[in-house]
């Protein structure tokens, strides 16, 4: 790789949501600095900690000059979390960071050379364990990854982590205020998708540590603080949270993207209930739109089908 002259690195605004995170903090810290892309600023905004990581935030913050530390007068949730901390980014891009994973060198690196004039890309993660071993997984190796540039095949499923991510501090502007519905990172793909597409880099520089203290784990995997929750509301939760998504979605699609915005109208619409009619309607939907609606989905086009059917008595 051809590396920039020192003054032609534009800064990178690192942000790193913290909460509670002592345990693999140092880790995570010790790898963004080690990026081989030095002009940096890392915005360390904590979420109300109650453990140690608040000192080991101030503690990094008197060794290296470019980590700034802000505390939250109250706990705002992970989503807002990296709303106020992108925000406050200076940089030309923003690099979204995860307190408990772990950076290959030339992460930030490689991301700049690949972005080009897209406003967002993505790279492959490794997964590991608690003590950061390979677990022989990439996320590739269970979605399919691929470049995006429409946002019909972002608004059912996305699977880019905001830790692999990549965005330009105009897609910030663009796709803020967040939505506390939407996972952050999902939100930003999708706008992202709305003004220019997104960009895969596959090539993994990630270290994506799987552990019990996940806010989201990889795909599949069941939170067992799950076994708690009364199935009916926890169920009742979700199809909320869904019809959220999809009327977030829709609203947030341009009238000038027609087809796009004429699928999400239609999708909203079959959401709204499990009358026979929307049911009908929605299975019709997805299977004359499975190649678009289940982009992400590394399934056989018979299980692609078979996805699609069961619509007719869920949504996703």
């Amino acid at each position: 790789m051809n590396f920039l002259p020192m003054n032609e690195y534009p800064l990178v605004s690192v942000v790193l949501g913290t909460y509670n995170g002592q345990v693999y903090l140092e880790e995570q810290l010790r790898s963004v600095l080690a990026q081989t892309w030095t002009n940096l600023e890392i915005i360390a905004i904590d979420d109300g900690s109650t453990d140690g990581t608040v000192g080991i935030l101030r503690e990094y913050a008197t060794r290296d000059s470019r980590i700034k530390v802000i505390i939250n007068e109250q706990n705002l949730g992970f989503v807002r979390n990296f709303e106020k901390g992108c925000s406050l980014a200076k940089g030309k891009w923003i690099s979204l960071c995860d307190q408990d994973d772990y950076w290959l060198p030339e992460k930030i690196e490689k991301m700049v050379h690949a972005i080009g004039d897209y406003p967002m890309v993505y790279c492959d993660s490794e997964l590991c364990d608690s003590d950061l071993q390979p677990m022989g997984t990439k996320i590739s190796d269970l979605v399919h990854y691929q470049s995006f540039d429409d946002c019909r095949q972002l608004c059912v499923f996305s699977r880019m982590y905001g830790h692999a991510t990549l965005i330009t501090r105009a897609l910030f502007d663009k796709a803020s205020p967040f939505r506390k519905e939407v996972p952050h990172d999902g939100w930003l793909a999708y706008h992202a998708t709305l003004y220019g597409g997104v960009r895969y880099l596959p090539e993994v520089l990630v270290k994506y540590r799987q552990h019990a203290g996940n806010v989201f784990g990889v795909i599949g995997r069941k939170k067992k603080k799950d076994a708690a929750l009364q199935r009916a509301e926890k169920k009742r939760k979700e199809l909320a949270r869904i019809r959220l998504r999809i009327d977030a979605y829709y609203a947030a699609c341009p009238e000038t993207l027609v087809p796009q915005k004429r699928l999400l109208r239609a999708l909203v619409e079959s959401y709204r209930n499990f009358s026979l009619y929307n049911d009908c309607r929605r299975v019709a939907l997805f299977l004359a739109n499975y190649k678009l609606l289940l982009a992400v989905k590394n399934y056989s086009t018979v299980r692609k089908y078979l996805f699609c059917l069961k619509m007719f008595v869920k949504i996703k």
